[in-house]
């Protein structure tokens, strides 16, 4: 077995993608004509990586592991998971993704078992769930990123929606205009900050349908006209933004209930199961759990399943947090800097110059995010330019990354390291 092999990950032409981030991260040719949105580093078998044998031989991650789970991932990893328990991806968004939440482990396991039972094929359009497991996630911004995550608390939802209708007519009379369309012990429980009004209000939004959601997304596009005032820059741009991206779609009415966060490149994310969220634009690198499971609510041509979805979410107000990383420059080299998540299946690293991947605390996917770096177990060497990753299985010796370049590293879990 050799300590390290290059990688070819797939991508994925989702609508929503870029149309040249990916192609010019990696120096590839592609139609610009087909958007690039999502570059696919892992073992998921859906899409899975392939890694070079030699002589020209390639052979699917997967199928690879399973010929040697042991060496390839280590037991302990091997036994709870079965495979490589991350996904890390290269993304590019042109235009928002769906507003959407991941189920928890325990909501995997029943709707995959559900859906198999009622003969629903795993790739079927209107499939909630493809696979049995959870899927918690970071992303790190490699530019300008814009985010909304979690849920605002219930008084600022309550103000929103009031200064919007407020400005919609000539003679004020906002709690009849939203007691028309959301109950009044809704309304009155989000002005006196009730959590549990939460989901009776996200419901009552997600299945507007009709004149009640045309009224509103019309008075949504007046207020903005005359201002938008009492939102935040973020709010005025993104409700506007999604107004033109998606007409017709309640989630444009999404920054007035979500946070919204632009962060800068080196700046990340974490998003826990059953948390609402969509990226709205950037480029990043993400890592999360090994799954594909998404249930979607809004601003999106695919399946949308608002009950399935209500399900799942933790409904509460969310605060995220900025993670951020200062790899340090050490005098001889180092493991890379993890930024700190409760992830047990992944950790997302970064090196900046010289660093050292430690026998047996793998398995490892690495690629380089900045300038050019190389892979070297004393033997042999691998270059990885910019865009070019590579897979580091469990029973690799002492790997050492060098060059003056950045690498982004997908490790295990602080508690499986």
């Amino acid at each position: 077995m050799k300590s390290f092999y290059r990688m070819r990950g797939t991508i994925q032409d989702y609508a929503w993608g870029h149309p040249r981030w990916i192609p010019e991260f990696m120096n590839i040719q592609r139609s610009p004509d087909h958007p690039a949105a999502e570059l696919w580093l892992g073992a998921h078998p859906s899409a899975p990586s392939r890694i070079a044998l030699g002589d020209g031989e390639w052979e699917n991650l997967d199928s690879w592991i399973a010929s040697r789970p042991n060496a390839a991932v280590g037991e302990r990893t091997f036994r709870e998971f079965g495979t490589l328990p991350f996904l890390f991806k290269l993304l590019a968004a042109k235009k928002a993704l769906s507003i959407q939440a991941h189920p928890s482990k325990s909501r995997a396991l029943e709707g995959f078992a559900r859906e198999n039972a009622a003969g629903i094929p795993r790739d079927a359009a209107h499939r909630n769930y493809r696979d049995d497991n959870h899927k918690p996630e970071i992303i790190m911004a490699l530019s300008e990123f814009t985010a909304m995550i979690g849920f605002r608390p219930p008084l600022e939802i309550h103000r929103a929606f009031t200064l919007l209708v407020s400005s919609s007519v000539s003679t004020p009379s906002p709690s009849g205009i939203l007691e028309s369309i959301f109950s009044p012990r809704v309304i009155s429980a989000l002005k006196h900050s009730d959590n549990h009004a939460l989901e009776s209000f996200l419901s009552r939004l997600l299945f507007l349908r009709g004149d009640p959601l045309e009224s509103l997304l019309d008075a949504l596009g007046g207020y903005l006209e005359r201002g938008g005032e009492g939102l935040d820059p973020l709010q005025r741009e993104w409700t506007g933004r999604l107004l033109q991206q998606f007409p017709g779609d309640a989630g444009a009415l999404a920054p007035l209930f979500l946070n919204i966060l632009r962060i800068e490149p080196g700046e990340a994310l974490y998003q826990p199961a059953g948390v609402l969220h969509a990226y709205l634009e950037g480029f990043g690198v993400e890592l999360m759990a090994n799954s594909d499971n998404v249930l979607r609510g809004g601003l999106t041509p695919k399946n949308i399943d608002v009950d399935e979805l209500l399900k799942v979410l933790e409904f509460r107000p969310f605060t995220p947090s900025v993670l951020c990383l200062d790899p340090p420059r050490p005098s001889r080299p180092g493991p890379p800097a993890f930024f700190p998540t409760p992830a047990r299946e992944f950790a997302l690293g970064i090196t900046h110059g010289p660093a050292l991947l430690s026998r047996g605390r793998g398995p490892f996917i690495v690629l380089t995010i900045e300038g050019d770096t190389e892979l070297s177990d004393g033997t042999r060497t691998l270059a990885l330019p910019r865009g070019a990753g590579a897979f580091i299985p469990f029973e690799a010796p002492d790997v050492h990354i060098r060059g003056p370049g950045r690498t982004a590293a997908a490790a295990l879990g602080t508690s499986l390291r």
